[in-house]
């Protein structure tokens, strides 16, 4: 038989009742549960708060996320409904889950369930109607709160929900490298001596206590056990602080450290659907450049004052960089225009330096729109100050 076939066949053995019947009765309970990747019962027992992220839909953003990372979508789940959840995330041979194949309204599966003696088209119905993208209108006292500042006096107040799909990809991925470590160093294993990685500094917690099927489906699965990682603030050596001698952008900022941003900036000029997303995706990225310059930029403020007296940097560059200017970058405005056309001017000479002949021809609206991106950010620096 099929992995669903067995499982069918098992579960309905332990009711007592034939396949189709448990079956059937299962997918009714599908519209009591909820798909979700951030669950608000992982703070109390009793929050029903939960949201859900498109984890398909990854950023271009580095940062580790839900998002961003390969994890599975938990299921908010009273704890007599599990055996809905359980059989929705069961994955099949292909490794596509229950859920997946019936939403794709597969032929084999179609073919699969007929055996059973069961309106598909029913079934079908039932298990879809499980809860998704739904959006809280409201959030819980409960749940952790945090005023987030937005502008003068003005703030949002944003409720922090644990990430239930991130923590158990986390833990199934820490338990793999466990695994993988002991046949490492077990000599009768076929992967003895093979390359293998740990993570040390580990510390287990347990959601739910004795019943962790009261979190929510995944915990359970998981036995309510989840790690966290060490946060600790990293060691790191002293590095030599380029000073640049005539111009700070061809200087000072390592192409490296910019290449992948411009590559993933490429995608988006390149794009010939050209709409409103895209737009404010290629803004996005170039936003992520110009902030990864300003740390440069503050690492060089924390230089002796003075230290461009023996540069031949531009007015504009000196101001900018080297604090014994402090005063005269807030008090003074033109050299603020200066420095906005070198930044913009680097940012695309930079772009054609990276893509070469695959990159697309960009002109004056161009760098005027990014004239204005850095002036703006120039001057957000210049406010924080």
């Amino acid at each position: 038989m099929s992995i669903l076939g067995d499982y069918v066949q098992a579960e309905a053995d332990k009711k007592g009742s034939p396949p189709g019947q448990w079956l059937a009765d299962v997918a009714k309970n599908a519209s009591k549960c909820q798909f979700a990747t951030h669950i608000g019962r992982f703070v109390h027992p009793d929050v029903t708060v939960n949201w859900q992220t498109k984890i398909k839909e990854k950023p271009d953003e580095l940062y580790v996320s839900t998002a961003t990372a390969e994890c599975q979508q938990d299921i908010f789940v009273a704890a007599n409904y599990l055996a809905t959840a359980s059989l929705l995330q069961l994955p099949l041979e292909d490794g596509r889950t229950f859920y997946e194949h019936l939403r794709d309204d597969d032929d084999q599966l179609r073919q699969e369930l007929s055996h059973w003696q069961l309106d598909y088209e029913q079934v079908r119905e039932d298990f879809l109607a499980i809860k998704s993208d739904e959006v809280p209108t409201a959030t819980d006292t409960r749940l952790k709160q945090v005023y987030f500042p937005v502008g003068n006096e003005d703030y949002h107040l944003l409720t922090v929900l644990p990430p239930s799909s991130l923590m158990q990809e986390v833990r199934t991925r820490i338990r793999k490298m466990e695994t993988d470590a002991r046949e490492a160093c077990d000599k009768k294993s076929t992967k003895y001596g093979s390359t293998h990685r740990r993570i040390y500094n580990l510390i287990q917690t347990k959601f739910g206590g004795t019943k962790p099927q009261n979190i929510s489906f995944g915990n359970n699965r998981q036995g309510g056990r989840s790690y966290m990682l060490p946060s600790m603030p990293p060691q790191l050596s002293k590095r030599e602080v380029i000073l640049p001698k005539r111009d700070f952008f061809k200087e000072s900022l390592r192409l490296r450290n910019f290449a992948n941003l411009f590559r993933q900036l490429h995608g988006r000029y390149a794009d010939n659907r050209n709409n409103k997303d895209i737009r404010q995706a290629a803004r996005r990225i170039e936003r992520q450049i110009m902030e990864l310059t300003l740390q440069q930029v503050y690492v060089l403020r924390q230089e002796e004052r003075g230290w461009s007296d023996s540069r031949k940097l531009s007015k504009a560059q000196a101001v900018w960089l080297d604090d014994k200017y402090a005063d005269m970058r807030i008090e003074e405005t033109d050299w603020q225009k200066e420095l906005a056309g070198q930044f913009a001017s680097w940012i695309l000479d930079t772009y054609r330096f990276v893509l070469k002949t695959d990159g697309v021809d960009l002109g004056d609206d161009e760098l005027a729109a990014l004239r204005k991106e850095t002036q703006e950010l120039i001057k957000e620096d210049l406010r924080q100050q």
